[in-house]
């Protein structure tokens, strides 16, 4: 007989997040509700929590636990992160100096402590970017961060769910400097968590699900590696390409490879930019990083390209 307490899980199930959901169904069942009709849907008595892995589908997980009397703090940490301004600049009032570098520091916040459990190291390049994690990055345990980290937990007045603090870091030692801290909340199924939970052995998955069911989680990491995931965009005038992946040819430390969509290209109505997601396992981040970079040289990609067609009267070519 099924034992394990049940999880809700809210949306369509089938999206490229494997890796959380075989995560979870270690310990909870995952059941999913009928989509919203005009019935009321009744609640299996052994559900513990709701939880979604898409962010479109996080208000009705929330109202969904709401109404049904379950935990909703994970949730409310989850809508966080999009009332937050995700790109706002730091500030140029000379407070950082172009030797600050940005960091995120994603913790787990239960009844309000904050346990920081990785740092990662944001990337962005023309073509590509993602985050580099090294589990024995020196930056975590700096007093000046983990306590801008508490502080801007505190100020945000988030006390249960899964966070990214991003701040801003200038120098070293005594003299090391954190600006401008702000919190945005994670749903268990970011990249971020992925490439964190390769390098330090945390299952940031499972601890997602384990605030949603009101559970003490599993913070102890178990490994002291380095994990990247990197987001190689496509050609935004190709569209429906096909990753064409000879495992054989792939780069030594590559771990997974995924075909995403990442919205409109250009703001074209109509178009889907695309993007490989890369996620690689390292002994160090420099390990990482070679193998990503070797990554779209050893990819196949199959492209239709968009049609185009020609406006005669001003002799410009128009995407379809």
């Amino acid at each position: 007989m099924e034992d394990r307490p049940v999880l809700l899980l809210v949306g369509d199930e089938t999206c490229d997040h494997s890796w959380a959901r075989l995560a979870i169904e270690r310990r909870y069942r995952l059941l999913s509700p009928p989509a919203e009709s005009g019935g009321q849907y009744v609640v299996p008595p052994s559900a513990r929590g709701v939880v979604t892995f898409r962010e479109d589908t996080v208000d009705r997980a929330l109202s969904l636990a709401e109404s049904a009397g379950l935990p909703t703090a994970p949730l409310r940490t989850a809508v966080h992160r999009r009332d937050v301004e995700r790109q706002r600049p730091f500030p140029s009032d000379g407070s950082t100096s172009a030797t600050a570098l940005t960091a995120i520091v994603v913790s787990a916040v239960l009844d309000g402590r904050v346990s920081p459990l990785f740092l990662a190291r944001p990337e962005r390049e023309a073509r590509h970017s993602g985050y580099v994690v090294e589990g024995a990055d020196p930056l975590l345990r700096h007093t000046s961060v983990t306590e801008a980290v508490c502080a801007a937990h505190q100020d945000s007045g988030i006390h249960c769910g899964l966070t990214a603090t991003e701040i801003h870091v200038a120098g070293w030692g005594n003299g090391l400097r954190t600006v401008n801290p702000r919190v945005n909340g994670l749903l268990g199924t970011d990249p971020l968590l992925r490439a964190g939970s390769l390098a330090t052995g945390i299952d940031c998955a499972l601890i997602w699900a384990d605030l949603a069911a009101g559970a003490e989680p599993d913070l102890i990491p178990r490994r002291n590696s380095a994990a990247a995931v990197r987001f190689i965009y496509l050609e935004p005038e190709l569209v429906s390409p096909t990753a064409d992946l000879n495992i054989d040819d792939l780069p030594g430390g590559i771990w997974e490879v995924h075909l995403v969509a990442t919205g409109n290209a250009a703001g074209e109505p109509g178009s889907i930019a695309q993007a490989l997601l890369a996620v690689a396992v390292g002994e160090n981040a420099a390990a990482c990083r070679r193998a990503l970079d070797l990554l779209p040289g050893a990819s196949r990609l199959r492209h239709r390209p968009r049609p185009t067609y020609t406006d005669e009267r001003n002799q410009r070519r128009i995407h379809a």
